[in-house]
């Protein structure tokens, strides 16, 4: 397993299981109708430590050498795919709102956290989806 694939496999597990841990948050915000700027600070910087905390924990020591061009290719057809699922996902998000409740009606503010982290995972997963599905074809395609 070359380093683009621990890393798509690392994304694809940490983000999956963060993004729960988020959701709660997010919940337990809206559930005590937080409001000021000392609840986001309280979040952010509980959401720092603990992504310095899993960085340190789970970071890997020694030297690797960087990409070769076989999976700069990887990464970049990788993106170019993520890029187009947030997008698309993005819009479903804001249109379909649009076109089932009408113009005249209001989304809660509750849903603009919850669309943008929904959004931000969508684009980590198929990002590492597209990396592993690549490097599987490209391993298939070796032999």
């Amino acid at each position: 397993m070359n380093r683009l694939q621990k890393s798509a496999w690392f994304n694809l597990v940490v983000v999956t299981g963060v993004f729960p841990i988020a959701a709660l948050g997010l919940f337990l915000m809206a559930r005590t109708n937080a409001k000021g700027i000392d609840y986001l600070i309280i979040f952010l910087v509980f959401g720092s430590l603990a992504g310095l905390g899993g960085y340190l924990l789970l970071r890997k020591k020694g030297f690797e050498a960087g990409f070769d061009e076989r999976e700069k290719t990887i990464y970049k057809r990788a993106f170019e795919w993520a890029t187009i699922a947030l997008m698309l996902f993005l819009c479903c998000a804001c249109i379909i709102p649009f076109f089932v409740l009408g113009g005249g009606n209001s989304v809660r503010v509750l849903y603009l956290p919850v669309i943008f982290l929904s959004t931000l995972w969508v684009g980590q997963f198929v990002h590492s989806a597209a990396v592993l599905i690549q490097c599987a074809l490209e391993a298939e395609d070796e032999q």
